[in-house]
C-alpha cells in the first residue's frame, strides 16, 4: 500500500471520490463488511480512517469504532456530504454512542452546516431523519414527534417500535383528541371496583402497553390540570388507578406526537414547560411533503410494495409533479387506490393511468 494514504470505510464510491477531492489525500475504500484486522496492519498505518456517516446505522458505528481500537490507533473521523467530524479517541468514540446528546451534538455538527451544494436538501433531512429513528429506536428516552396533519407521525412511532428491543411486545396508539373528558384518568391508568358510579375495574392504557410502546397522539389536546399528573408518572415512573393509592410501576417505551405549535401552547402557559421538557427528551419534526418532494417517489415505491405490486417510473413522475396538501397520509392514500385499480386490470405495476387525485 502506497504511503500517505488514507481508509475509507464506505459501500459508496461515490462518497469515496467525494472525501478525497476535499482533502486531497490518496484514500483506500473498503466495504462496511471488510476484517478490520486485514486492512490495519502495525507495520503499514495509514494516516486516518474516514468512516462514511450516512452508510452505517448507530450501532454499527458503535461496533466499527470498538474494533478499531483493537487493531490500530490511526485518527477516526466521520465524514458525510463533505463534512468532517474527529473522533479523537475510544473512550470519546464510545461517549458519542453511548451518550444521547452527544450523538445528536455529533449529527447535527455534520448534517446542520451547508456543504456540498450539489446534494440536495432533502438528502440531508432524510438523513438526520434516519438517524433521529435509530436513535429513539436504540434508547428509551421519551419522544416528541412534530408535524402537519398527515405527515406520518403514527408511521414514525411505529417504525420505531417495530426497530426496537420492544418490537415483540404490544403498540398501544391512543389520541388525546378522543379521550371521554370525564374518564380521562381512568382511560389512561385503569380504574378498580367501586371507584366511581359503574365501575367495574379496567386495565389503562399503561397497563395496556407495558414492556411495549405507548403512542398518546395529539397530547396537546390533554386538558391541563392532567398534565401535572402525567408529570409525575413519567417521572417516577409508575401511576394510580382510579380509586386506588397504590403506586403500580410500568416499563414502556413512551411516545409522544402533536401537530400544534407547542412551543406556541408553552409561551400562552396552555401546556406545561416541565411536562414539554420531559416528553421532548428526543425530538422528530417532519416536515410537510412540499419541502421534500424528491422523496415522493421513494415514497411512493414504498407504499406500492405494501399492497403488493410496483410502481413504474411514469406514475412516479405523474405523484411528483402533484401538490400534496395531505402530506404522506394522502400520497399513501393514492398509491393505495392506484395499486386497486391496477389489480383490477389485472397488472402488478402501477401506471399514470391508474393514478386518481381525489382532492
Amino acid at each position: 500500500m502506497e504511503k500517505g494514504y488514507a481508509v475509507f470505510i464506505s459501500g459508496d464510491s461515490a462518497s469515496c471520490r467525494h472525501c478525497q477531492e476535499e482533502t486531497g489525500i490518496s484514500l483506500r475504500r473498503v466495504n462496511k463488511n471488510f476484517k478490520i484486522q486485514n486492512v490495519f496492519s502495525l507495520k503499514d498505518n495509514p494516516l486516518c480512517c474516514f468512516i462514511d456517516f450516512a452508510d452505517f446505522n448507530q450501532i454499527e458505528l458503535m461496533n466499527i469504532v470498538d474494533h478499531l481500537g483493537h487493531y490500530s490507533s490511526v485518527p477516526v473521523i466521520l465524514y458525510v456530504n463533505g463534512k468532517f467530524c474527529s473522533v479523537r479517541n475510544m473512550s470519546q468514540g464510545f461517549s458519542w454512542y453511548k451518550g444521547r446528546v452527544g450523538w445528536n451534538t455529533i449529527a447535527s455538527s455534520l448534517i446542520g452546516k451547508p456543504s456540498l451544494a450539489s446534494v440536495p436538501k432533502s438528502n440531508s433531512w432524510r438523513l438526520d431523519f434516519e438517524s433521529k429513528l435509530e436513535l429513539a429506536a436504540c434508547g428509551n428516552e421519551n419522544v416528541l414527534i412534530l408535524g402537519p396533519s398527515g405527515a406520518g407521525k403514527t408511521w414514525t412511532a411505529e417504525e420505531i417500535h417495530k426497530k426496537s428491543s420492544r418490537k415483540n411486545s404490544t403498540f398501544v396508539n391512543a389520541s388525546a383528541a378522543e379521550f371521554n373528558s370525564g374518564l380521562i384518568e381512568s382511560q389512561l391508568f385503569g380504574s378498580v371496583k367501586g371507584a366511581y358510579t359503574g365501575a367495574c375495574g379496567t386495565k389503562g392504557l399503561f397497563e395496556e402497553a407495558d414492556g411495549g410502546t405507548l403512542l398518546i397522539d395529539e397530547v396537546a389536546e390533554l386538558p391541563y390540570t392532567l398534565q401535572s399528573k402525567l408529570l409525575r408518572v413519567i417521572e417516577r415512573r409508575t401511576y394510580c388507578k382510579v380509586g386506588s393509592t397504590k403506586e403500580i410501576p410500568f416499563d414502556c417505551k413512551l411516545i409522544f406526537a402533536t401537530n400544534a405549535d407547542i412551543k406556541t401552547l408553552v409561551a400562552k402557559k396552555k401546556f406545561r414547560q416541565d411536562l414539554y421538557y420531559r416528553i421532548s427528551q428526543l425530538k422528530i419534526e417532519l416536515p410537510s411533503l412540499s419541502s421534500h418532494k424528491e422523496d415522493v417517489g421513494h415514497l411512493a415505491r414504498e407504499f406500492a410494495l405494501c399492497c403488493g405490486v410496483s410502481c413504474s417510473e411514469e406514475a412516479q413522475e405523474k405523484l411528483e409533479h402533484r401538490t400534496w396538501p395531505g402530506n404522506v397520509r394522502q400520497l399513501r392514500n393514492t398509491v393505495e387506490l392506484a395499486s386497486t385499480s391496477c389489480k383490477v386490470h389485472g397488472r402488478t405495476e402501477i401506471l399514470p393511468e391508474d393514478i386518481l387525485f381525489v382532492d
